[in-house]
């Protein structure tokens, strides 16, 4: 479901069950709005994309989905019930979520702050168990930092500083993942392969995954569907196929473009025409 606006075009996704949705959600700061009786639903066992123009409200309605912030109308449902009432262990254990920009404590090992996505799981009575252990180095593993183990975070560069993060987020075992630019500070090589691990977490693992990008290609590539935000509000959502359209783009972006097929993956691929290709 989605807030829509008159000069946009819009579509519909098919009705998928849901675990993650809100509900005529209104959040701010220092008195200004940024998200405006927004409704949402996000489909279970999928990868759904926020895509839109800097300052939109997309990392805000990642936060607030997380409980990290707390709507001013509105509310959060998580399996049917309002996340606010859940207790923080059980929203950890269910939801993971990478923000923007994480900061680790100077000297942490990477294995360390790896091992933190387990916290959710201890209690006074279950300390640290083999299980534990297996989830660590798997998440190590998927995201290739195994051999960063023993490097403190704040030695590593910006690329090898996110795939541990995105680690510790893994670690967690949640079955719903929010991952907030998720390739930020990788180049293309490593922003793809953090990607089809992304699909992998779906496809093998069953994960639902919900992300903000910016790259409109590979947030085209790979994601079930997209969710276009504009001035705190959702414009569009569907599949990639549906949403990205040459009007879209102009009204939500304010950018001139064709839209081609992607001839490895078959989605759509975005070509903005540019000045140069305006007066070619």
């Amino acid at each position: 479901m989605s807030t829509q606006t008159d000069d946009l075009p819009t579509t519909s996704p098919d009705a998928v069950a849901t675990r993650l949705a809100a509900e005529r959600l209104s959040v701010g700061y220092d008195g200004t709005t940024i998200i405006a009786d927004l409704d949402v639903e996000l489909p279970t066992g999928r990868v759904t994309t926020i895509v839109g123009p800097n300052g939109c409200g997309k990392s805000t309605l990642l936060r607030t989905l997380s409980r990290l912030l707390t709507p001013s109308t509105g509310r959060v449902l998580l399996d049917g019930a309002d996340i606010a009432d859940s207790k923080p262990k059980h929203v950890a254990r269910t939801l993971g979520l990478l923000p923007q920009n994480p900061v680790a404590p100077d000297g942490l090992t990477v294995s360390d702050l790896v091992s933190r996505g387990r916290h959710p799981h201890q209690s006074w009575y279950r300390q640290w168990s083999s299980e534990d252990e297996k989830a660590v180095a798997q998440a190590m593993e998927l995201t290739s930092t195994t051999e960063l183990a023993d490097r403190a975070v704040d030695s590593l560069s910006g690329g090898q500083q996110q795939r541990v993060w995105i680690a510790m987020t893994l670690a967690q075992q949640t079955d719903l993942i929010l991952l907030d630019e998720p390739t930020t500070y990788l180049d293309l090589a490593h922003a793809v392969d953090v990607l089809d691990l992304v699909d992998e977490l779906r496809t093998e693992h069953g994960k639902t995954v919900v992300m903000v990008l910016h790259d409109l290609n590979l947030a085209a590539r790979y994601s079930d569907a997209l969710i276009v935000m504009r001035d705190g509000r959702i414009v569009a959502e569907g599949t990639p196929a549906d949403v990205l359209t040459p009007d879209l783009l102009q009204a939500s972006f304010g950018l001139a473009s064709q839209i081609v097929t992607d001839p490895i993956s078959g989605t759509p691929m975005v070509v903005p025409i540019g000045r140069r290709g305006r007066t070619a």
